[in-house]
């Protein structure tokens, strides 16, 4: 693989979930104005590359869930492959661990930038330039201290939110909506049930989510829309039938790109703290994010235009940046606390007057 000279210089390693993709935006917006051309970003989940792609300030996306990276070759060609790009810099986006630093100092890359939580430990060592986290930041914001140390500036006014649906994805959500036999003229309510992968902790149970929709409905004749992809497919007809109550579950059609798409037509987002969460944040939709055993300051919906709920209990949160043992409680409180009644009422505040 023969590199440009007229590639990157800057390589962004974002291995954690596809929330935390979309958050590393801002900084690659900055650092390719810093340097002049397009960055190249290093994923863990190849579900993302579509909406990364999306940006012109990212060149190229490498993800290790593709074939070549997997097996017992699959690292020895990604450091190939890593060093033959010949970046100048890494710079490993917020919250980053110690394989990534690891990483990037075997594929011989010269400046490695991180800032340095719980999840790094022993990592650090393997930096060049780091800087201590503080707690109660949002990712954004340490995020903001990558781009300083590399002399470049998050201008968030011009940087968030950064992604905008493409009009083919827009008419597929359309076509979607008509064929499911729903209005798709009419403006909805989106409701995401599930959360990153199977970490059911963070999850509002879906009889909360059929009450919710069925009262968003009777109060407002909006319908809900139920973003339940691959990995939480038949949520969305639960709260269907749960509702009684006109629901579309997207049920596990289309990609990021289809999801972002449909966002197009709901004028206000609810969801758990998960990757479309933020997916919808980055997209300029209103968002009701509920909490349960994550830290609201660090990844909240980044902007003026959102609400979050949670319930008011002393545990939480107990979902930090070091290990993790899980939830003791094996109803989950934290989530089964948070009424319906609140959660309206943010949506309230936030619907089109």
């Amino acid at each position: 693989m023969t590199p440009s000279v007229d590639g990157p210089r800057t390589l962004i390693v974002s291995l954690q979930g596809i929330g935390n993709n979309l958050l590393a935006l801002p900084l690659a917006s900055a650092l390719a104005r810093r340097d002049g051309r397009p960055v190249c970003m290093l994923t863990q989940s190849a579900r993302v590359q579509d909406l990364l792609r999306l940006r012109s300030d990212v060149a190229e996306v490498i993800s290790l869930g593709a074939r070549r990276y997997h097996g017992a070759w699959g690292l020895t060609r990604l450091i190939g492959d890593l060093r033959a790009r010949r970046f100048r810099r890494a710079v490993l986006a917020h919250p980053a661990g110690s394989k990534a630093a690891a990483l990037v100092a075997i594929a011989g890359i010269p400046e490695r930038i991180a800032v340095v939580s719980p999840r790094m430990s022993a990592g650090a060592r393997f930096l060049t330039h780091g800087r201590s986290y503080s707690q109660g930041l949002h990712d954004l914001e340490h995020n903001q201290w990558l781009a300083e140390m590399c002399d470049a500036h998050i201008d968030f006014e011009r940087d968030w939110p950064p992604l905008r649906p493409e009009q083919g994805d827009i008419e597929g959500a359309r076509a979607f909506i008509e064929t499911a036999g729903f209005d798709p003229d009419a403006r909805h309510v989106g409701l995401h049930t599930g959360c990153d992968g199977d970490f059911a902790e963070k999850r509002w149970p879906d009889t909360s989510f059929a009450a919710l929709a069925r009262s968003l409905y009777e109060e407002t004749g909006r319908t809900s829309i139920v973003f339940d992809g691959p990995s939480e497919a038949g949520s969305g007809l639960r709260v269907a039938h749960l509702a009684s109550t006109p629901v579309l579950a997207m049920n596990g059609w289309g990609g990021m790109t289809q999801a972002l798409g449909m966002l197009a037509f709901c004028d206000v987002f609810v969801s758990n703290d998960s990757g479309l969460m933020n997916l919808a944040a980055a997209a300029g939709v209103p968002c009701v994010a509920i909490f349960g055993p994550s830290e609201v300051a660090r990844t909240r919906p980044w902007g003026a235009r959102h609400r979050v709920v949670r319930a008011d209990r002393a545990c939480v949160p107990c979902f930090h940046l070091g290990p993790w043992s899980g939830c003791i409680h094996p109803d989950r409180p934290c989530l089964v606390d948070v009424s319906v009644d609140a959660v309206v009422r943010s949506v309230r505040e936030l619907l089109p007057k």
